[in-house]
Formats: C-alpha cells, structure tokens, sequence
C-alpha cells in the first residue's frame, strides 16, 4: 500500500482499500492519480491498473465494496467517497 500512497498526488482525489469480498477471501483496490505523469491508476490486488478509469467510475467502485463486501478491513484516501 505504500507504494499507493508514495505515487499519489495527494491534491487529487486518491484511496486504498482492503476487504473481505463475499467469496470469504481478502481482496485489495487502490486508485491514485500518478505522480509522474499525471494518469490515473487503478487496479485490484497485484492486477496491472487500469488507466484514466473517470473518477465517478472509482467512486462507484469504492463505493460497492463498502456496500457489498462482507467488510472493509482498511481504508486510506482522501475526497474518493
């Protein structure tokens, strides 16, 4: 998660999370604006992320998890919700 946050432009909208999805395993999404060039990145667990994904996709996706998940076990982030 480090590498999420050290990559961050943290004036952008950016957030980690890791929860339980309902198949009882433990799962991990992030979504960050780069700061190297200005892309934003996307992806669940150690998955190649998703690029320039809009930001009300990310929210929406954030937003399942917490609703859906069977619990969020961690969360970061900054204006995401």
């Amino acid at each position: 998660m480090n590498f999420v946050e050290n990559l961050a432009d943290k004036k952008k909208p950016w957030g980690y999370i890791r929860f339980t999805h309902k198949d009882g395993k433990v799962h991990e999404f992030y979504s960050c604006v780069n700061l190297l060039n200005g892309d934003r990145l996307s992806a669940f667990d150690n998955h190649s992320p998703y690029v320039n994904e809009s930001l009300k996709w990310v929210k929406s996706v954030f937003r399942d998890i917490c609703l859906k998940s069977k619990g969020v076990l961690e969360f970061k982030g900054d204006n995401i919700l």
